[in-house]
């Protein structure tokens, strides 16, 4: 039956305890206050406007005054406003926002707060647009076929220019890879054309190992900050992000990198990395402007919308956010350019590389160029691993991890400190087996990051997890201490851990801690046989079953659908789901019979009718 043997460590950081109140208070208060209707507009609209007013990141670089925008749009929400005219008003109230990343969604209809919102996207995943034509570039521009290394395409321009064509960036092993192939294929250009126009961005460390192949030293290139507090410059301390030499081989000849207002997010993060090497060459049109990480959430109503919950600065400090990144020479095609097979953009590049590339100091970015080796500090993460990984381990892992974070306080400024990497380093000690040295990982992180209650989250789980439950209770009671219940998974934690005060066991939590296929089915028959006694919480449950298709388990992943489609049949997104586990498998009927009972339950449901109808084109 069930298939899963995903370590118990990756489901460790779904449980938290935040509330010690008990249910009959729980109960108490429940009567007090009655939960308004959840199609009632005003109460959606309050709850639009106070999300963003918690979890917003970019209020200050934006000069945004979030108060104000209420006193001008909350009058205009009454009892009787109709949720066509909600969605107009919310949406107007977003624009203020100019940022790509935000998006508000009943179901039927899509829209974002920037720019992209007012332009034509047709094309753009095939990159055939108004200004931009990867055919034209292959058929007037290239003199050698153009060549595919996963999200990368390369061949050759004339006088042994390299072209390098960055459709998207996914996947940072795969990059790796990629990037490293795309240098030995190219190992004798002078010069190269790194083409990031029209490009959605992906996954930041996928860009960074991009980079690392054209730095000529360790740079600074951006920090970034996570909203951590209810005043809108309430942060957590900052994630550092280095261009580094890496890979077999660098390249530090001329560098001309393209951009356009269609380079989005994750390319513009690369065009900063770019930027600050003194070799390369900005040229074409300003990015996007839309930077930080977004997150999803929901509305009473079911409506979605996108927050960024993130701050991205460059070296110097600057956010960057509703302006794009700035090219050192600025040169647009037009329609026109296209419509007669020139791309004026890459011919500039070309004859730009030609001349030569000037010295840093008649750069306009020479301060940020100066400002990326000014702050180089060293991995705190790396400092406490060097103390806790070596087989066996220290005699006292706590006495080292007490240590590190004691030699931090009194060098700060010789580390950063990335929280996502201890997390990471914390679930490899544990998969290597050194239990005791994955939570005193797990311990400094939280000794850093003192507002977070993530990393008490996951030590307390992890202390659950082999029956502490003293030290559990402890470290759920520090995590209670400072979750704010604001984020998704927030809330999703502080419901879980009102389950576990209830003495309920937790679904997802032991479905992703079962080590084998028998175990797993022995979890999903007691669930059945008893589920009251379990609490199931189906955006855990949904996390569950994705990861398992990440790591290739779509029968397990299946047997995790199944269940959340049990418990919650009213969801489409659960029946949609359960759909993209059979398609995974190979069950195209399955997945059919499951997208229709998404529909069934929510016609509005585009992404399972964009699945149906994709494969009922393709029976076709």
């Amino acid at each position: 039956m069930s298939r899963i043997t995903v370590r118990a460590a990756t489901l460790l950081s779904t449980i938290a305890l935040t509330t010690f109140i008990s249910s009959s208070m729980v109960a108490q208060l429940q009567a007090q206050e009655p939960v308004p209707d959840a199609g009632d507009p005003e109460y959606n609209f309050q709850t639009l406007w106070e999300t963003y007013d918690r979890n917003y990141a970019l209020f200050g670089p934006k000069r945004i005054d979030w108060d104000a925008l209420y006193r001008v749009y909350r009058p205009m929400v009454t009892a009787e406003t109709t949720d066509e005219e909600l969605f107009d008003i919310v949406h107007r109230l977003l624009i203020h926002l100019n940022d790509n990343h935000v998006r508000l969604s009943d179901g039927t209809r899509s829209v974002r707060s920037g720019i992209l919102n007012e332009l034509d996207l047709t094309g753009y995943n095939e990159q055939e647009m108004s200004d931009y034509s990867i055919s034209l570039i292959q058929e007037e521009y290239l003199v050698s076929e153009l060549e595919s290394a996963h999200s990368l395409r390369y061949a050759w321009l004339p006088d042994s220019v390299g072209y390098l064509r960055i459709r998207g960036f996914f996947n940072a092993d795969a990059t790796a890879a990629a990037i490293d192939q795309v240098m030995e294929e190219l190992s004798g250009a002078r010069a190269f054309v790194i083409d990031a126009r029209v490009n959605p961005g992906g996954d930041d460390q996928a860009g960074r190992a991009i980079a690392s192949r054209f730095a000529d030293t360790k740079r600074l290139y951006m920090k970034t900050y996570e909203r951590n507090g209810p005043e809108h410059d309430d942060f957590q301390a900052p994630r550092y992000f280095y261009a580094d030499p890496a890979g077999p081989t660098q390249f530090t000849g001329p560098i001309a990198l393209l951009t356009n207002r269609f380079a989005i997010s994750a390319a513009e993060n690369f065009a900063l990395a770019m930027r600050v090497l003194p070799h390369a060459t900005l040229i074409g049109d300003f990015t996007s402007g839309v930077f930080a990480d977004v997150y999803g959430d929901q509305l009473p109503n079911g409506w979605g919308f996108g927050v960024s919950f993130k701050k991205f600065v460059d070296p110097t400090d600057f956010c960057w956010e509703g302006i794009g990144v700035p090219p050192d020479l600025r040169i647009i095609n037009t329609p026109g350019d296209i419509a007669a097979r020139r791309d004026r953009v890459l011919e500039f590049a070309l004859d730009y590389l030609e001349r030569g590339d000037p010295s840093p100091e008649l750069m306009a970015r020479s301060e940020v160029i100066q400002a990326s080796t000014t702050d180089l500090r060293n991995s705190f993460t790396g400092y406490v691993l060097e103390a806790l990984e070596t087989p066996p381990g220290p005699a006292d892992p706590h006495a080292a991890a007490l240590q590190a974070t004691y030699d931090l306080d009194t060098n700060r400024s010789d580390f950063h400190v990335d929280l996502s990497e201890m997390f990471a380093a914390s679930e490899r000690l544990r998969s290597e087996g050194l239990e005791a040295a994955a939570n005193e990982m797990l311990w400094a992180a939280g000794q850093v990051f003192p507002r977070d209650y993530g990393p008490w989250n996951r030590l307390a789980t992890a202390q659950l997890a082999v029956g502490d439950q003293n030290a559990a209770l402890i470290s759920f009671e520090r995590a209670s201490s400072v979750n704010r219940r604001s984020y998704p998974w927030e809330r999703t934690d502080a419901e879980t851990a009102d389950a576990l005060l209830e003495g309920k066991r937790i679904l997802a939590a032991e479905l992703g801690g079962a080590t084998s296929g028998d175990e797993g089915a022995a979890i999903l028959q007691a669930f059945r046989a008893d589920p009251d006694a379990w609490y199931a919480n189906e955006t855990a449950l949904n996390a569950l079953g994705y990861r398992l298709l990440r790591e290739e388990m779509p029968e397990a992943a299946i047997d995790v659908f199944t269940v959340n489609a049990e418990v919650f049949p009213g969801s489409a997104n659960v029946w949609d789901s359960l759909g993209d586990g059979y398609r995974a498998a190979g069950d195209i009927d399955a997945a059919i019979a499951s997208y229709r009972k998404a529909l069934e339950v929510d016609p509005t449901f585009a992404a399972s009718r964009q699945n149906l109808q994709q494969l009922e084109r393709a029976r076709q």
